[in-house]
């Protein structure tokens, strides 16, 4: 089974990690600044340096809110306002007080006009990012100019603020398009896992077989046992009396072909949206999204393994996950149909599944690997789990 982040989520998680890095760096920009700065007072004996070491770590508590909340313009121009006064104020201690610095060409100007710069991580987007990176860049050298003209120190360009300026423009604007350009190559990198042998007709309909036992005898069986004598209630009986159907007009059961073509109705959307029903009378929130009738674009028989597959996923959700509500998405993906569960509940060691558990192995991964599908899942402990499943389109949706 394959680990690793649904393709349809990857840009989305992209942009997120890219922003808390800039922070990160920020943060140890404004850090080592403040480090150099309370050396240098020590060092030279001097209380107005010492003093404005110990006022640049004040920005730092807007930085810890900015990576530890969610990110906002207003929390964004607070930090660069307040660390470019404390910039204005550090560049007057320092030319004022130590005659060895004689311009603003100075280290720990430049860590913390690379802070002011690195503030663009607020953004979520690669337009915002190259505008905040400008504004923090221009506010940098403001700050220095200012400082500069306050102790009556010459100004200079620091070509070492303009390469991280530079470096940091180019990160923002190269990996949006790096994902972009990439993207039609995400399904065939989906594909480059070992592939399913197809199996004996004869081994294919024992496993289904078993599959549709553990999905509806050995589950009925629970539900009676957990019943109290005497008649079973209208909502159990019809759900039994549901399953049983399925189970004896399943595809190995009764062999049947195909003859006529021409476009599909909303069969395979009802079906769907049964298991969906089915779900949430146990108490699930189901909260479906993408575009669920796409799933009219599969074959019957992949519908069917669809259907029982979310089914049991869902279900693992109900039983195990220690959550009420679940994330259901469907997105067409190249030549495939991707469904992606994710619920945000307790999680498990992936590598710690028995080989031989029937509800992950038969209801799930045997089932769709034998319609030509792949399932994907990912989770941790503490961390939810997720699970993809991805079946072939049939040509003529594709072609449509």
């Amino acid at each position: 089974m394959q680990l690793g982040i649904p393709a349809q989520l990857a840009p989305v998680l992209f942009a997120q990690a890219l922003s808390r890095l800039f922070l990160v760096y920020s943060a140890y920009s404004v850090i080592f600044a403040e480090i150099l700065l309370l050396l240098a007072g020590w060092h030279e004996n001097n209380a107005w340096v010492m003093w404005a070491g110990f006022l640049v770590g004040f920005p730092g508590f807007v930085l810890w809110r900015l990576m530890f909340t969610p990110l906002s313009p207003l929390s964004a121009s607070l930090y660069i306002l307040f660390l470019s006064a404390t910039l204005v104020l550090a560049t007057w201690a320092v030319l004022a007080t130590m005659p060895d610095v004689e311009s603003t060409l100075f280290l720990p100007f430049s860590l913390l006009g690379f802070a002011l710069v690195t503030a663009c991580g607020v953004a979520a987007r690669a337009q915002d990012r190259v505008v905040w990176a400008t504004l923090g860049f221009l506010a940098a050298n403001l700050s220095l100019f200012i400082g500069a003209a306050l102790a009556g120190k010459p100004f200079e360009f620091d070509l070492r603020l303009m390469l991280g300026f530079v470096v940091v423009l180019a990160a923002v604007i190269a990996t949006p398009r790096l994902l972009i350009s990439n993207k039609r190559f995400q399904i065939t990198f989906d594909q480059s896992a070992e592939s399913v042998a197809t199996d004996a007709e004869r081994l294919e309909n024992t496993r289904a077989v078993a599959a549709r036992l553990h999905d509806t005898l050995l589950a009925n069986l629970a539900v009676i046992g957990a019943t109290k004598p005497g008649m079973l209630q209208d909502p159990v009986r019809e759900a039994i009396e549901t399953q049983l159907a399925l189970f004896e007009t399943s595809d190995f059961s009764i062999r049947t072909v195909q003859t006529s073509t021409g476009i599909k109705s909303s069969t395979e959307l009802e079906r769907l949206m049964a298991v969906i029903t089915q779900a949430e009378s146990r108490g699930l929130t189901v909260n479906l999204g993408g575009d669920p009738s796409a799933v009219a674009l599969l074959s019957e028989e992949r519908v069917d393994a669809l259907t029982s597959a979310l089914a049991q996923c869902l279900t693992n959700v109900h039983l195990h996950s220690g959550q009420n509500a679940v994330e259901v998405v469907i997105l067409p993906a190249g030549e495939n149909l991707a469904v992606t569960v994710i619920d945000g509940g307790q999680g498990f060691d992936v590598e710690s599944v028995p080989e031989d558990r029937m509800g992950l192995k038969l209801s799930v991964k045997d089932r769709i690997e034998q319609s030509g599908g792949r399932v994907r899942l990912w989770s941790n402990h503490g961390q939810g789990t997720a699970v993809m499943l991805q079946l072939p389109l049939e040509r003529e949706g594709i072609d449509a």
